[in-house]
């Protein structure tokens, strides 16, 4: 009898449950599927943690931006500031800095994209931004074949950026070949 009672608040807990995962997934899933598709280089990082499973850590070089070069006010704010920088493509298909505010943009130009990130503090007039693409998790065994490769002839990582300015990597090249694409699900 008293099962009874706890069988429909378990059933509904569980299903709270999966649809807030299933939201995750299909969070990231639409970013990939209609974001718009940037190239970044990066730049080789400090090795993993083998702790942590395989993966990669990925530095680019939008993360550091010039104090000088961020328009608009600052937020008061003792954490974590949002920042939006602008990028565009460049003559060899990656896409680089433009331009960075504290406030979202809403006058972009034609060909411009803009990426949401955050950063903490500047060291000596550089703002450290992460936008949350810096650790890209691999297949089992992958993960030290792409830091090879990354530290011999440089990676670039195909970017997802969606109208709200996230971003998801979706693949991974070298000398404009594929060597490890992200699956939707």
């Amino acid at each position: 009898m008293k099962t009874k009672y706890f069988l429909l608040p378990a059933l509904i807990v569980a299903l709270l449950q999966s649809g807030a995962l299933y939201a995750m997934i299909e969070k990231h899933a639409m970013i990939l599927r209609h974001g718009t598709m940037i190239t970044l280089a990066t730049q080789p990082v400090d090795p993993r943690d083998l702790l942590r499973g395989e993966y990669v850590r990925l530095g680019y070089g939008i993360s550091s931006v010039e104090a000088d070069k961020v328009s608009g006010t600052k937020p008061d704010t003792a954490g974590l500031a949002d920042i939006y920088v602008t990028l565009k493509e460049g003559a060899d298909g990656r896409w680089g800095f433009t331009g960075a505010s504290w406030q979202k943009r809403r006058d972009l130009a034609a060909g411009e994209v803009q990426m949401h990130g955050q950063t903490l503090t500047s060291a000596m007039g550089v703002f450290a931004v992460q936008y949350g693409i810096e650790r890209y998790y691999l297949p089992e065994g992958w993960g030290r074949a792409v830091e090879k490769v990354q530290s011999e002839r440089g990676v670039d990582a195909v970017i997802a950026v969606s109208s709200a300015g996230e971003a998801q990597i979706r693949s991974l090249k070298y000398n404009g070949r594929l060597l490890y694409q992200e699956p939707a699900y």
